[in-house]
């Protein structure tokens, strides 16, 4: 599994299509830091931003091939479930990539080291969901670009707006709050993020098996 990977990030890295999402997610992180005050805040508006950027990332991971490499893709490694977990994996890796340089730069200009870990859990839990939510409005689930974009800014205004809805909403309305004891609350957080995260990634990995 991890030659292949190597070989997707690779690919989506010769593509060039991953400069736009990243160049957009610095953008978002000069806007909201460095921190001025308190980091626990400036970490969750930075983490939340990370979901509509997964979900970017995975939907340039799983479209970067064209159809007939696709195939090629498959038949050199055994079908269709293990290149469609590799590309989750992939995903996974170049998002989080993002997540550890916002967390290692906001933690430095801030010098509150002691939150570090929750930091972390906040980035950690929105790169999965981000990563997570791509799965659904990515080929083959969606192969119509249209009902991607429509289905993804969906997606970001429920996450946004749905009350307590993990893990954007809920952080946020967290750190807003200055909730005494938020590293427990985050932990909880961060499981229900898990496991709405990998139920959304069994839905979509069983439509998609039907659409291939």
């Amino acid at each position: 599994m991890n030659p292949l990977i190597r070989y997707l990030v690779a690919d989506v890295l010769r593509g060039q299509r991953w400069a736009a999402p990243m160049l957009a997610y610095l953008a978002i992180l000069m806007i909201i830091g460095p921190p001025t005050g308190p980091v626990l805040p400036t970490y969750a508006m930075a983490s939340a931003a990370l979901v509509p950027i997964g979900m970017w990332i995975t939907v340039v991971v799983m479209h970067n091939e064209e159809p007939m490499q696709v195939a090629i893709t498959m038949a050199v490694n055994r079908g269709f479930t293990r290149v469609w977990l590799a590309k989750v994996g992939a995903a996974l890796l170049c998002t989080g990539v993002l997540g550890v340089s916002a967390l290692v730069w906001l933690t430095a200009t801030s010098t509150q080291f002691e939150h570090a870990g929750v930091g972390a859990l906040d980035f950690a839990m929105t790169v999965l969901a981000g990563v997570a939510f791509g799965t659904v409005i990515s080929r083959p689930v969606m192969p119509k670009l249209g009902w991607t974009m429509v289905l993804g800014v969906g997606i970001c205004f429920g996450q946004l707006f749905v009350r307590q809805a993990p893990p954007v909403n809920a952080l946020i309305d967290l750190y807003a709050k200055d909730t005494p004891g938020a590293a427990s609350t985050v932990v909880l957080i961060g499981v229900q993020s898990v496991v709405l995260s990998a139920l959304v990634i069994f839905l979509a990995h069983r439509v998609a098996r039907t659409r291939v």
